[in-house]
């Protein structure tokens, strides 16, 4: 679940650079087997020369009387041209009733640095991934902000990245596919002509010891489908779709878009 809300993230504004620095918030319902089950709120301002983005994720519907799960992740860094510099990153949340906290820090050479780590990986049953495998690595909502400002000038998806959110380590690339009228839905969402990408994703490290690694290694491909929801807005997902552990394929819209408050 922690993975699917990162990759979420990373999706749900890979194109998110207003023309000014005014923030924004989207709201995200996601449903599974029929089922409504997270719901997600991602401020972001990524204009400027720095860049803040905060998501908060909540479990929904029946998922959180069984699995109740909340997290809230930001990210605090600064422009280096067009590459970003992450200078601090927290994550902190429970999930399945169990708490979850992460620190890093990033110092001028430009790795991280862990603080608080609970649980820690080897409680996790995580293996631990060496310093210096993490080079030219960013925390998810870094790369986030990364791909936005490259995808807002070129109007297409083509982007990579490789994220590290203090357990695992992950590539991935992001393509166009078509620009097309978004797939109707029986829930509620927008609708209208959008981008179509696509995101595959690879696990590198940072694999659990009970996971096979050769079925963890397989690629996970998701498609988004991106336009401006409303005038004056960024472009943002309109509909996400997503293969997911637990609940087989995962479909996302967007249901509000609003500007935040300063």
């Amino acid at each position: 679940m922690r993975h699917y809300v990162s990759l979420l993230v990373l999706l749900a504004t890979t194109v998110a650079a207003p023309a000014r620095a005014v923030p924004w918030t989207a709201t995200y319902e996601f449903h599974a087997a029929g089922l409504r089950v997270l719901e997600a709120e991602i401020t972001f301002d990524v204009d400027g020369p720095q860049y803040r983005l905060e998501v908060r994720s909540r479990s929904r519907g029946l998922v959180s009387v069984f699995a109740r799960s909340e997290q809230t992740s930001s990210i605090v860094g600064r422009w280096d041209g067009d590459a970003p510099r992450p200078q601090r990153y927290r994550m902190q949340g429970t999930f399945r009733g169990q708490p979850r906290l992460a620190e890093m820090d990033f110092g001028p050479d430009g790795l991280p640095r862990l603080g608080a780590l609970e649980p820690s990986n080897a409680a996790d049953q995580r293996e631990e991934i060496p310093r210096q495998s993490l080079g030219g690595a960013i925390d998810v909502l870094s790369a986030v902000a990364q791909l936005s400002r490259t995808v807002a000038r070129t109007n297409r998806c083509e982007a990579s990245a490789r994220m590290y959110d203090a357990r695992r380590l992950t590539q991935v690339q992001v393509r166009t596919t078509a620009t097309e009228e978004v797939p109707p839905d029986w829930r509620e969402g927008m609708r209208g002509m959008a981008l179509r990408c696509e995101l595959e994703s690879v696990l590198l490290a940072g694999w659990r010891s009970d996971q096979d690694i050769d079925r963890a290694r397989q690629p996970v491909l998701t498609t988004v489908w991106i336009a401006r929801p409303v005038a004056g807005a960024p472009p943002v997902p309109l509909r996400i779709e997503l293969a997911t552990r637990w609940w087989g394929r995962m479909h996302g819209v967007l249901t509000k878009m609003e500007r935040a408050a300063p």
